[in-house]
């Protein structure tokens, strides 16, 4: 379907670290090893979205990952996340002119008892460390093209 609108709707990965990184590193892609991971880290991700039917604006679904060191801090930290997000509504925010943002609901982490696949020889533990704490938040972001 070609729009008669001009412009591409935006990076709302690149929107988002660029509205969080005054509260903390931010990132789209995770390290590839935990040892490159240094705390506080936000990690944002567009999980999908939908063309309004004029495709005049576009609603992303993205989510953000909030590491910190403690639950306590990271919760502190999701609060922070949480307010740029909702301010950015009707604002715009380099380059990016921002309709409406609304909170929505994070699936929660999926949590499985570890498993032993003896066949394979493999055994598969969830990652437990407590120096690994996560809050997840999610939202949906209303943007026309720019």
């Amino acid at each position: 379907m070609t729009s008669p609108y001009a412009g591409q709707f935006p990076d709302f990965e690149q929107f988002m670290i660029g509205l969080l990184t005054p509260i903390a590193t931010t990132v789209s892609a995770l390290p590839a090893t935990a040892s490159q991971i240094t705390l506080p880290l936000i990690w944002v991700r567009t999980t999908g979205g939908t063309l309004d039917h004029n495709a005049i604006t576009y609603q992303a679904k993205v989510r953000a990952a909030v590491f910190h060191s403690t639950r306590q801090q990271a919760q502190t930290m999701a609060i922070q996340v949480r307010d740029a997000f909702l301010n950015a509504s009707a604002a715009r925010f380099n380059g990016v002119l921002v309709d409406y943002v609304e909170e929505i609901a994070a699936a929660e982490p999926r949590f499985s008892a570890p498993n032993l696949r003896r066949s394979r020889g493999t055994s598969e533990f969830p990652d437990l460390d407590p120096l690994h704490q996560m809050v997840e938040l999610a939202f949906a972001i209303d943007a026309r093209r720019q």
